[in-house]
């Protein structure tokens, strides 16, 4: 069952293998001590993810990256997307950040 919604992020587990629902409930942001831990992830394959220690560094990492749209799987590879790649216009929850001119 997909349960992808703006408000919840990506969190099925297709899309997104490291959903727990205890991370999903939490709801966390994707901090910038966060971004630079998933740089080292980028490149990596879901299962190499999923048995590196620690979990916090890894797992999660990757889970709130993908859960917030700055990245994904493509090929089995974690991959950042172009919201990664624009990550100064969004906030912790991928959301635009809203413009100062207005």
């Amino acid at each position: 069952m997909k349960h992808n919604t703006i408000d919840k992020g990506i969190i099925d587990s297709t899309n997104n293998p490291f959903a727990q629902e205890s991370w999903i409930q939490q709801g966390f942001g994707f901090t910038p001590k966060r971004q630079e831990q998933v740089e080292k992830l980028f490149g990596r394959s879901a299962e190499n993810i999923l048995t590196a220690q620690p979990e916090n560094d890894n797992r999660y990492v990757a889970f709130v990256a993908i859960r917030w749209g700055f990245a994904k799987f493509i090929n089995g590879i974690l991959t950042q997307t172009e919201k990664w790649n624009n990550r100064q216009l969004y906030d912790g929850h991928g959301r635009p950040l809203k413009s100062k001119t207005n």
